[in-house]
């Protein structure tokens, strides 16, 4: 892995773990002293951050985290759920036996970490992240993946910095269960159906808490 891979990976972490919050500057000199990266790969993991949305470069001031409207955060669910319809979609037209077996596996273990006491967040994300990358897998789309991989890391970011993910395990793992059951008698209609609920629903509980002014964002564009 390259200097520049690890500055945005180890940057993505902080967003997606809220050490970086809406706003937050992002120094050169304090990433340097954290990653033992020098200014080149940490302006070219900047740039890449720009690039996807996360952070504003700002000519002669600095970099800073993005300050998302309400609208915005809107505008992204959006096109989140659409996607990961399409694939949920593809899924049920192109899966396998193998395939099948991998997503409910998936499934287990988030059933799992449900049941527990205290469900830790970051194993949360992390199976979560594993059972949309078999359904991915399974629309045999590669650029749809890839895409929606990059679009994870946003839905993530919004999601710490607003609802938190405990508020989501319930009912992500009914919501997966009807996903699973659609996929698997291969309703492509409603596969798409059953995954863009899932995600409006994650996104109205997102853009609920950002009402209740419990966390800041813009109230105009730009």
């Amino acid at each position: 892995m390259s200097k520049s891979n690890e500055v945005y990976d180890f940057i993505v972490d902080r967003l997606v773990n809220a050490h970086y919050r809406f706003g937050d500057r992002l120094l050169v000199k304090e990433l340097s002293v954290e990653t033992g990266a020098s200014r080149q790969p940490i302006m070219s993991a900047l740039n890449r951050l720009s690039v996807e949305g996360f952070v504003n470069i700002i000519p002669q001031v600095g970099c800073e985290v993005i300050s998302p409207t309400r609208d915005e955060i809107g505008d992204f669910f959006q096109l989140f759920q659409e996607i990961e319809g399409l694939l949920a979609e593809l899924a049920a037209k192109r899966r396998t036996e193998d395939d099948i077996e991998r997503l409910e596996t998936a499934q287990r273990q988030i059933q799992m970490l449900a049941e527990s006491k205290k469900p830790s967040t970051k194993q949360y994300v992390r199976l979560n992240r594993d059972f949309h990358r078999a359904l991915h897998l399974m629309a045999h789309s590669p650029l749809l993946d890839r895409k929606q991989r990059n679009n994870f890391n946003m839905a993530d970011f919004f999601i710490t910095h607003s609802v938190g993910f405990n508020a989501l395990i319930s009912d992500a793992v009914r919501e997966h269960d009807r996903i699973i059951d659609a996929v698997v008698r291969q309703d492509a209609n409603r596969a798409r159906l059953e995954a863009e609920s899932h995600f409006a629903s994650i996104a109205s509980a997102v853009l609920s808490n950002l009402e209740t002014g419990s966390v800041k964002v813009s109230s105009q564009a730009g």
